[in-house]
Formats: C-alpha cells, sequence, structure tokens
C-alpha cells in the first residue's frame, strides 16, 4: 500500500519548492540586470511600464535583453507574493518565516519600483546603486525563507549545540554589512565611470595609489574586495575550527570562503579581458552567490543557536 503525505508533509514540500524558484527567479533577476547594464540595454525600452510604447515590443536585442529583465521581474514579482500567501497561510505561527516573506514583498514592490524610476530617469547611477541594494536585500530575505523551510530537516534535537566561536554575531553583522559595501562599491565604481579606469591588475597604471578620483575609486573596489576576502576567510575559518559540527555550518564557510576567491580571480581575468561585457555579467553573478553563501551561513548560526536556546 502507498503511503499518503501528511499535510504537513505536503505544505512544507510546497514551502521548499516555492522558495527555492522564488530564489533562482531573484538570482536570475540580478544576473540579468547585470547583463542589461553590460551590453548597454538599459534603455533598450526607453519607457515604463511598457515597451517603445507596446505590450509586446519590436524584436531588437536591446530592446529583447531589457524587457527579458522586466519580465522576469513580473514572474519574480508573482512568486515572492504567492510565497507570502503561502507562508501566511500555513505558517503564520512561525514569525521568522513571517517577517522574512513579508520583508520580500515589501522588497519585490520597492525594486520593482525603482526599476522603473531607473528607466524615466534615463539609467542615473545612483539610482541604480539602490536598485541593486535593495534587490540583493530581497535574495536575503527569500535565502532565509528557504533555510527555514529545509531547517526541519536538518536541525532537529539530537544535532542541536550551542555555537562557540567568539564574538560571532559581531563576525556575522561584519560579513553581511561588509559583502553589502563591496557589491555596492562595485556599483558606485561602474555608475560613476571608473569601471574601466585600470586596465591593469593588481596595480593600476603601474601604481597601487593612482592620482585621479576615477583611479582612486577603482582601486578603491579592489581594495575592499581584498580586505573583504581577508576578513570572511578569517571568520569561515574561525566557525569550522569551533563550531564545525553544526548542521550546514562548514559547507556555507568553505562555500563563501571558495567563492571569494574564485570572484577575485574573475576580476582579475576581467581586468585583462579588457572587461568582456560576458564577465562583466558572471562577475556580478558571482559577487551574489557569494552574498548567497554568506546569508545562508548567518542562517545556519542564527537558528542552530536560537533552537538550542529553545530546546
Amino acid at each position: 500500500m502507498e503511503r499518503k503525505s501528511s499535510p504537513e508533509s505536503t505544505s512544507r514540500n510546497s514551502l521548499k519548492l516555492l522558495s527555492i524558484v522564488t530564489l533562482i527567479s531573484a538570482f536570475s533577476q540580478v544576473a540579468l540586470g547585470g547583463y542589461v547594464r553590460s551590453s548597454e540595454s538599459g534603455l533598450g525600452c526607453p519607457d515604463w511600464p511598457l515597451c517603445h510604447g507596446q505590450l509586446i515590443p519590436p524584436m531588437e536585442f536591446h530592446t529583447l535583453v531589457e524587457y527579458s529583465h522586466r519580465l522576469n521581474a513580473s514572474l519574480l514579482m508573482l512568486f515572492v507574493i504567492a510565497l507570502f500567501v503561502l507562508c501566511w497561510v500555513r505558517y503564520r505561527d512561525e514569525k521568522s518565516i513571517l517577517i522574512l516573506s513579508g520583508s520580500a514583498v515589501g522588497l519585490v514592490v520597492s525594486v520593482a519600483i525603482l526599476g522603473g524610476i531607473t528607466v524615466l530617469t534615463e539609467l542615473a547611477w545612483w539610482v541604480r546603486l539602490i536598485h541593486l541594494t535593495l534587490a540583493e536585500l530581497l535574495i536575503g530575505t527569500i535565502v532565509g525563507v528557504v533555510w527555514l523551510a529545509f531547517s526541519p530537516k536538518v536541525l532537529n534535537s539530537a544535532n542541536l549545540r550551542p555555537i562557540n566561536t567568539p564574538k560571532w554575531k559581531a563576525k556575522l553583522w561584519f560579513i553581511a554589512i561588509g559583502l553589502l559595501l563591496l557589491i555596492v562599491s562595485g556599483s558606485y565604481m561602474v555608475g560613476t565611470g571608473a569601471g574601466s579606469a585600470c586596465a591593469s591588475w593588481p596595480l593600476c597604471r603601474g601604481e597601487l595609489f593612482p592620482q585621479g578620483s576615477t583611479y582612486a575609486i577603482h582601486m578603491g573596489h579592489r581594495y575592499i574586495a581584498a580586505l573583504m576576502l581577508v576578513i570572511a576567510g578569517y571568520i569561515g575559518w574561525s566557525f569550522i575550527k569551533k563550531d564545525g559540527d553544526t548542521p550546514g555550518l562548514k559547507r556555507a564557510s568553505m562555500g563563501l570562503i571558495h567563492s571569494m576567491i574564485l570572484q577575485i580571480i574573475i576580476g582579475a581575468v576581467l581586468v585583462w579581458s579588457g572587461f568582456d561585457p560576458a564577465l562583466k555579467t558572471i562577475h556580478l553573478a558571482l559577487a551574489t552567490l557569494i552574498w548567497i553563501a554568506a546569508i545562508y551561513l548567518i542562517s545556519c548560526v542564527v537558528q542552530n543557536n536560537s533552537r538550542y536556546l529553545k530546546a
């Protein structure tokens, strides 16, 4: 005889699936946004919310790139709203998951509005910067929902344990703020026209500290990246050393460290390639994956500690 799934099991599986699909859509949205920018397709649709005054725009390259970004944004909004409705109907007693999914709704609406403002202001760099920042925060909330959706299987009374890493709360805040600052500094660098200012790596014009504000902005992004690699490596290793047996923590820490090393390598190759548009897109996409790894690490630590204290 076949075993029937319980309503709770079916609901949890729906939450897992929907949260993963929403995360994939959110990640794709940032990656598509990066390609819109690197391929200079931001004004492929010069108006908003329509494109060239039409619901179905002309079949031209830049128009299709921007239009695909908008279509995915519409899908993402539907996924986020559906995720919140599911959490409200089935998991309203789980305060964390309800707050995160509700925050995601507010963020996705804000990101959509800013997307329109970006077009209407003809790609003002500061609007793009806020747009990307909120998009990354949106991804952070969705990662939190994904973790909570899977956590009953990952965490149970048998494997819960206290967090032993010294000053772990401060370290998690440092990683989150530092990585967000790194992503924002990259957007600021590109938005102010300094993205391709330094055509060599690791030096810029043969100097560590070249003269000129454009070069300083570009090198500032590199220095923040190098600093965050050291900090993330130290913090990740400290968690592995002290709390390596905490469920999911070792995998998250190693993923964060390795992806940051890969990101710096891709950053160097990007410069050596003459700032190839495809590599620009990969660079931003990987930055978002690093952000996802960091939020996953934070979720591992915070949820494990919280449930241990309640057990």
